[in-house]
């Protein structure tokens, strides 16, 4: 999207104000305030809040920098969850890992799985925050 099509540009996500320069013209997407404004030789011609497209396109371009996070979050996660995963295979191998290792083991992977689930299809399950990986 671009100030061609009258919708602000998607780079840098929001909250941020997004600006298109040329030698003459400023369009201004202040997402903050929902407000365009137009300058023309430095001077403001227009000032208006934002269309219905334009709020639109703000709310998605918002949902998929949180879901970003969330996605980015996720794998970090499953990184620590690989070597939890290790450590108790280990355990098991070693004739060390008992019952209570054994349940709690069940309830961790039920969580990752679940986090894995949530990468793995996207879209709004990555609208939720990651659960708690101590399970509270």
């Amino acid at each position: 999207m671009t100030a061609d099509d009258g919708l602000p540009p998607t780079d840098p996500p929001p909250p941020y104000t997004t600006e298109v320069r040329d030698a003459l013209v400023v369009e201004q997407w202040d997402v903050p305030t929902r407000t365009y404004r137009r300058y023309q030789c430095g001077v403001l011609v227009e000032e208006r809040p934002f269309t219905d497209a334009e709020n639109a396109t703000t709310d998605q371009q918002i949902a998929d920098a949180a879901r970003r996070t969330t996605q980015a979050a996720l794998l970090e996660q499953a990184r620590a969850d690989l070597a939890t995963n290790q450590a108790y295979l280990d355990a098991v191998a070693a004739g060390t890992a008992t019952t209570d290792d054994a349940i709690a083991q069940v309830a961790t992977l039920s969580r990752q799985a679940l986090g894995f689930i949530r990468l793995t299809v996207g879209a709004d399950l990555l609208d939720n925050a990651p659960p708690d990986p101590t399970g509270a």
